[in-house]
């Protein structure tokens, strides 16, 4: 099932793709906890009657470094925090900072935490059981300024822009977080293609290392890292990251 969030006037629904509209869901994440998939709770909305926001509003977003290439020589995965308001929603224009100095574009997958992974200490969550834990992947683009990273190894300057974390179109149940395609397009250019598969740190284990420091619940996100998926880019053009089916696109001004 592919799950958006939407506004349709005043009020925000989770809604199934449905053609080229959508029909209203139950919560996905109270469905997720009974072991089911969201029943529909509303008559189909055109596409024209409904904006398309983020599809996840995460309280934890999550970084991976270090997960480049398989061929790099593998690190021990790290993780950094990033803010959620940082966060924006497919099609919306981000403006690139004229201070920062290169910008640089990074296609990942990005995870979306289903459930609760519960106290660090004690979690359940495992490399093995850590689908269990995962409502569904999107597409995101961790829109960097590395020039900022020479003197700012933390990540706070570099990756902390507003509308640095463009996320979306929507969160599919359906994936496999093993194995994805990941294409990274500018201005209609394909100019990386990479897979889950060649990160050196597998996107379970990542999540399963997270969750033993930091507890996750429903909404937040994990950005596995960027398999030889990123390339710079400037003002003017427009991004594509492609995460199996998913395409989100993003205008830089």
């Amino acid at each position: 099932m592919r799950i958006s969030r939407i506004a349709v006037g005043d009020r925000v629904l989770h809604a199934r793709v449905d053609g080229d509209g959508w029909t209203p869901v139950e919560d996905p994440y109270a469905a997720l906890a009974d072991g089911r998939d969201p029943a529909d709770a509303g008559a189909r909305i055109p596409s024209r009657d409904a904006r398309l926001l983020p599809p996840a509003v995460p309280t934890v977003l999550v970084g991976i470094a270090q997960n480049r290439g398989a061929s790099d020589h593998p690190l021990p995965v790290q993780a950094w925090l990033k803010s959620p308001r940082t966060v924006v929603g497919h099609g919306e224009a981000v403006r690139v900072r004229r201070d920062a100095g290169r910008v640089v574009v990074e296609a990942e997958i990005a995870v979306v935490v289903g459930r609760d992974t519960g106290d660090p200490a004690t979690t359940a969550v495992t490399e093995a059981n850590a689908h269990e834990f995962v409502l569904g992947v999107t597409a995101v683009n961790d829109i960097s300024y590395p020039d900022r990273a020479e003197l700012d190894v933390r990540n706070f300057e570099s990756k902390g822009g507003e509308g640095s974390t463009p996320l979306g179109p929507w969160i599919d149940t359906d994936a496999s977080i093993d194995a994805l395609p990941l294409t990274l397009e500018i201005d209609g250019r394909v100019v990386r293609d990479s897979s889950a598969q060649a990160m050196p740190v597998p996107v379970r284990e990542s999540l399963a290392y997270v969750a033993r420091w930091v507890r996750l619940g429903p909404g937040d996100i994990i950005m596995a890292g960027a398999p030889l998926s990123n390339h710079e880019a400037a003002a003017g053009s427009t991004v594509a990251v492609v995460v199996g089916d998913a395409r989100l696109e993003t205008p830089l001004r």
